[in-house]
C-alpha cells in the first residue's frame, strides 16, 4: 500500500510540474535583437591551422519569445570560416526559438587557405540573422599568414628568411656537418610537442630592433604567456660553432637544451647575446658539461629552474637578468641550479670540472631561496680543484644554508633584496627609478659590454646597473 502511495505522489508531483512548464509562445512581435559584438574580430592565423572558437552572443532583451526565421554565414560552405550556433554546424540555420530575456551563443572559427602572399592579408566574411522584418549582420575579420611547413625535415645548409614564417610540426634536424643560419626577423612556429634538433651548428643572427623568434603556432592573446606548447630547441653533443644573437624563445616545454657542447679545446663556446628565454613549463635553459658565454639575457618565467648547470661545464654570465615568479604552477626549484655530478647505472660518481661565473647580474624570483649549488667530489679529490663558482657584483635571492656552507662563492653582492622591477605581472624586467641594482655594477665587466639589452650604454652615468637592461631616467 506504501509504495502505491508514493507512486501516486510522484505522478500528481510530476503532472503539476508539467502544468507549471511554460510554453514555448513565438510571437515574434519585437526583433531588438543585440548582440555583445558588432564584429568578431581573429589573431592572425597561420593558413591550413584552425584558430581557436571565438563566440558572440546573441540577446533577446524583449519579454517576447522569437523565432530568428535563419543564421546565415553569407560565404556559404565556401567560406574561410566554419559556424556553429548551439551545437548545430552549418552555413544556414533555420527556425531557431529564442526566450524573452534570454541568449544564444554562435559559436566561429576560422581556417584560412595559402596564398602567394608574404604579408598578412584581411579574410573576412558576415553572419545575417533574419527575423520577421529585419536582418542583422555581424562581421568577421581574420589575417591570413602564409608560412613554409617543415614536418619530419632533415636540413642541410641553409638559410631561414623573414619573409614568410617556418611552421614546425614533429621535428627538424639540422644534421651534422650542416649549419642553418636565420636571418633577422625570421619566425619559427613549433606545433604541440614539435622540437628542433642541432647535430651540425646553429647560427641566429637577430637584431635589436628584429629579432628572431622561437615560439608556438597560436597567434591569439590568451596563449601569449602560456607554457608548455611545443618541445624544445636541443644542441647534440659534437655539434658545435653555435651562437644565438637578439633572440625571443618561448611557450615551450624546455627552452635550450644543450649537451656536451664546445667542450673541446678547439671548439667555440656557444654564445647567447641578448637572448630572452620565458614563459616555459620546465627548465629555460638547461646545459650539461658545456661551455657557455651569455650576456644581456633575460631567463624568466619557468615551472622549474630558469638556468639549470649540471654534470659541469664550464659557464660564464655577464649582465644577465634571470627572475623566475612562474605562477602557472607551484614550483619549488630555485632559479638557477648548479651541479657538477651524476651517479651511473654502476652507481659511480661522474664529476668532470666545473666552472661558473656570474657578473653583473640579478637572480631573483617568488621563492625564498632561489640558487641551489649541489657538489659532490671523489673521496681522493679536493672539492676546490673540481668546483668553482662564483657570483661578483650580483643581487642575489639566496637561503640562509647556501650562504653559510658556500659564502666563498658569494663576492661584492647584494642579498635579498628587491630590484623592484617596473612590472613583473606584466614581465617587464627593466628597473624602476628606486632600485638598488641601479649603478653598482663591476665597470670592467661593463666596458666588456657598453650597451645593454635595449642597445643602451651603460657607461654614461654613476656606474653601470645590474643585469641585462640599463636604467634611463625620463629627460
Amino acid at each position: 500500500m506504501s509504495s502505491r502511495i508514493c507512486v501516486i505522489v510522484c505522478l500528481l508531483a510530476f503532472a503539476i510540474f508539467e502544468s507549471c512548464e511554460r510554453e514555448y509562445v513565438f510571437r515574434g512581435e519585437s526583433e531588438d535583437l543585440s548582440f555583445s559584438v558588432d564584429t568578431l574580430a581573429f589573431d592572425t592565423v597561420f593558413t591550413s591551422v584552425g584558430s581557436t572558437t571565438k563566440n558572440l552572443r546573441v540577446y533577446n532583451p524583449v519579454p517576447d519569445d522569437v523565432v530568428i526565421e535563419a543564421i546565415e554565414l553569407v560565404g556559404g560552405d565556401d567560406s574561410d570560416f566554419i559556424m556553429n550556433v548551439n551545437g548545430t554546424a552549418g552555413s544556414m540555420i533555420r527556425d531557431i526559438p529564442l526566450r524573452g530575456n534570454d541568449s544564444l551563443f554562435v559559436f566561429v572559427e576560422v581556417n584560412v587557405n595559402p596564398t602567394s602572399e608574404n604579408t598578412p592579408f584581411v579574410v573576412s566574411d558576415s553572419i545575417f540573422f533574419y527575423t520577421k522584418n529585419k536582418i542583422h549582420k555581424v562581421q568577421l575579420l581574420a589575417y591570413g599568414q602564409n608560412v613554409v611547413p617543415l614536418r619530419k625535415e632533415n636540413l642541410t645548409s641553409t638559410t631561414f628568411t623573414n619573409e614568410k614564417p617556418y611552421l614546425i610540426y614533429d621535428w627538424v634536424v639540422v644534421d651534422s656537418a650542416e649549419t642553418l643560419t636565420i636571418d633577422p626577423g625570421a619566425r619559427l612556429h613549433f606545433h604541440k610537442d614539435a622540437f628542433l634538433i642541432v647535430f651540425g651548428s646553429i647560427r641566429v643572427n637577430g637584431e635589436i630592433d628584429n629579432p628572431v623568434m622561437f615560439s608556438s603556432d597560436r597567434l591569439d592573446e590568451w596563449y601569449e604567456d602560456k607554457p608548455g606548447q611545443w618541445g624544445y630547441i636541443q644542441l647534440m653533443p659534437g655539434s658545435s660553432e653555435h651562437h644565438f644573437n637578439n633572440a625571443i624563445i618561448k611557450n615551450s616545454t624546455m627552452g635550450l637544451v644543450v649537451d656536451s657542447v664546445g667542450v673541446k679545446d678547439d671548439e667555440p663556446p656557444l654564445k647567447l647575446n641578448n637572448v630572452r628565454i620565458e614563459h616555459i613549463s620546465s627548465q629555460g635553459l638547461i646545459a650539461q658539461n658545456s661551455r657557455i658565454e651569455a650576456s644581456n639575457s633575460v631567463f624568466a618565467d619557468c615551472g622549474s629552474a630558469s638556468v639549470a648547470l649540471t654534470v659541469g661545464g664550464h659557464y660564464e654570465f655577464y649582465h644577465c637578468t634571470i627572475a623566475n615568479y612562474f605562477n602557472w604552477d607551484f614550483r619549488s626549484t630555485p632559479a638557477v641550479v648548479i651541479s657538477n655530478y651524476f651517479t651511473d647505472n654502476n652507481d659511480k660518481l661522474v664529476n668532470p670540472k666545473l666552472n661558473a661565473d656570474f657578473f653583473n647580474s640579478i637572480i631573483v624570483g617568488r621563492n625564498s631561496n632561489e640558487i641551489r649549488l649541489d657538489f659532490k667530489v671523489k673521496a681522493d679529490q679536493d672539492l676546490a680543484d673540481w668546483v668553482d663558482v662564483n657570483f661578483s657584483n650580483s643581487m642575489l635571492k639566496v637561503g640562509e644554508s647556501e650562504i653559510e656552507v658556500y659564502s666563498h662563492t658569494f663576492k661584492d653582492v647584494l642579498l635579498n633584496e628587491d630590484p623592484a622591477f617596473i612590472d613583473v605581472s606584466k614581465y617587464n624586467y627593466q628597473l624602476d627609478s628606486l632600485s638598488f641594482a641601479q649603478d653598482i655594477g663591476n665597470v670592467e665587466i661593463a666596458r666588456q659590454y657598453p650597451k645593454d639589452a635595449l642597445g643602451v650604454s651603460r657607461l654614461e652615468d654613476k656606474g653601470p646597473d645590474l643585469g641585462a637592461y640599463e636604467r634611463v631616467d625620463a629627460q
